[in-house]
């Protein structure tokens, strides 16, 4: 038994709708039951002993583990984690025969950190945002108060009092919230291109960085709550789009509230084992979080072709949007019956309904994305980006204008099926890690005619044995030639040089691929080089970069010029 991670929870996350302090532990389960009436007692006791006693507590069990929360104030949240940790310590003694008691130092060492954290300035900005409705953003050294063109900073040790604040000048922006397994970044791409179309404003925040008016003011993953709040703060923006990772939602909660719209994508096995999300009943409740940082009069897009997420819909009482590649999808179809909103491929056409109005928009093979519709997946991606451009109110020929120019290249949508030629050979570089996202892309490669198929392929060490099974048994769909297997030397997250390789090649072996057409390289710079070397005119090269994106990026363009 013990702690796997602690940690502040400062917005809706998967059990909780308030800020508090969480801890998981490893635990087997034939101890929950014990551990937990333990548990509740000692932090009741300990509660009491620090004046919070009318604080919340939660847990939440699953397989071999517990998170255990903490409510607790938002100026006093470090304070709160030291609380947890010394509940679980103390728990751990009575279990082991000890008495309920807690020594008086350690209460007072207790109450000091949680008084020289408290800042009652900020509690008050806090409380004056709120009765005006605008947004409060709180990080470790900035509080603000409004977003985007309303913004307005301050030091969380220089807060002024609210009644010197010009809360004329404060006001808040729409916002937008993507997340899903995949297709996250592309739809935060398409939406910004459409936004800008329509000459608004846009912040973005995503794993690609943080761009402002299209332009990338800070390169990296920016898929958290500091990149979405970063973004909100930027007084250029006049409308935001915030890609919120799994991992963000459950390591600190939601970004931001009061959202005009959000999508979940779909939903796919990927990323088990983190913050005790170990299924895809799990993982669809993880991803519906973001229903609770929707305004009340917010719209939630949703993929009506994703089994799971149709399930779980029934517990939303926002208003929906479903989106569809299939027109005689029965949620749609009753959907739309009801004059609800919904966007769908029909007649190779994308059309918006509202209201009982149809609204036919372009047809997909006039999409660059979808490849003249071999990209399946960037059909659906296009369809989920219409259903939250016309949520926002954005007219038809901004959207079309959006999707008719938009297309695969690295400016447009960097490492989503970007696609190069080079003396005959046709290169496609992309992203692609989880089994559903290799799934999407095996389907385009099948769909694009070349003499050989040569595939580039590794994956980070904190996967799964299976996960990477599962990974290999979508990318053999492609049926490659050669496979070049790249050791990825940056992540091996706890793993021994050569082991994901080994566990690769074994995969693909089961799959019936020769041992004799793989070739093994130290990393993916070289693994790229290998496969550029072997290749031949009328090949077709999918190299998976999950690592020296620029470097390959950089190397791949001069190879070409």
């Amino acid at each position: 038994m013990k702690i796997v991670d602690i940690r502040r929870i400062t917005g809706p996350s998967l059990f909780t709708d308030v800020s508090g302090a969480m801890l998981d532990i490893d635990i087997p389960n034939f101890r929950h039951d014990n551990f937990l009436q333990v548990w509740g007692q000692t932090v009741q006791y300990v509660l009491n002993g620090v004046g919070w006693s009318k604080e919340l507590t939660k847990t939440r069990c699953y397989n071999d583990g517990i998170s255990l929360f903490i409510s607790a104030p938002i100026d006093a949240l470090y304070a709160a984690c030291a609380v947890n940790e010394i509940v679980f310590d103390l728990t751990l003694s009575v279990l082991n025969g000890g008495e309920l008691f807690l020594n008086p130092d350690k209460y007072a060492k207790l109450k000091k950190e949680i008084a020289d954290e408290l800042n009652p300035n900020l509690i008050e900005l806090n409380n004056a945002a709120e009765s005006r409705n605008v947004r409060f953003l709180q990080s470790d050294d900035i509080v603000s108060v409004g977003t985007g063109t309303g913004s307005h900073q301050f030091s969380v040790d220089t807060i002024p009092t609210s009644d010197s604040i010009d809360w004329e000048n404060v006001h808040d922006v729409r916002v937008v919230l993507i997340t899903g397994t995949n297709g996250k970044s592309t739809t935060v791409r398409l939406l910004e291109s459409m936004m800008t179309q329509a000459g608004i404003k846009t912040g973005a925040s995503s794993t690609d960085g943080i761009r402002v008016n299209m332009v990338t003011v800070e390169a990296g993953d920016y898929s958290g709550p500091e990149g979405a709040r970063a973004t909100l703060r930027n007084n250029d923006v006049e409308t935001a789009i915030l890609e919120v990772a799994r991992g963000g939602m459950l390591r600190r909660g939601l970004p931001v509230m009061n959202a005009q719209a959000a999508i979940i994508t779909n939903v796919a096995e990927d990323h088990f084992g983190y913050y005790g999300v170990n299924s895809l009943d799990e993982m669809v409740e993880t991803k519906f979080v973001i229903d609770q940082g929707l305004a009340e009069d917010g719209i939630l897009v949703l993929n009506a072709d994703d089994n799971k997420i149709v399930k779980y819909a029934q517990y939303i009482t926002h208003e929906i949007c479903w989106f569809s590649l299939d027109s005689s999808n029965q949620t749609v179809v009753e959907h739309i019956k009801k004059g609800n909103r919904a966007c769908i491929l029909e007649d190779d056409k994308i059309v918006y309904y509202r209201n009982g109005k149809k609204i036919i928009l372009i047809d997909y093979h006039q999409i660059p994305l979808t490849m003249n519709g071999a990209a399946v997946y960037n059909i659906s991606n296009s369809l989920g980006a219409v259903a939250l451009a016309k949520s926002l109110d954005i007219k038809g020929e901004h959207i079309i204008n959006s999707l008719s120019e938009f297309g695969n290249s690295n400016d447009d949508n960097p490492g989503r099926a970007n696609i190069y030629n080079k003396n005959g050979m046709t290169i496609l570089l992309d992203f692609a890690h989880n089994p559903h996202g290799m799934d999407a892309l095996a389907k385009l490669v099948n769909n694009i005619s070349a003499n050989r198929k040569i595939l580039m392929i590794g994956q980070v060490g904190d996967r799964s044995n299976k996960d990477i099974d599962n990974l290999v048994n979508s990318a053999a769909k492609i049926n490659p030639d050669k496979v070049i297997i790249s050791e990825i030397v940056n992540c091996l997250r706890g793993r021994e040089v050569g082991e994901i390789p080994a566990l690769i090649t074994q995969s693909f072996k089961n799959n019936d691929i020769s041992e004799d057409a793989m070739i093994y390289s130290d990393d993916m710079l070289a693994g790229v080089k290998k496969s550029l070397k072997i290749a031949e005119e009328g090949d077709l090269l999918v190299l998976l970069c999950l690592d020296q994106k620029k470097e390959i990026l950089q190397f791949i363009k001069n190879e070409i010029d």
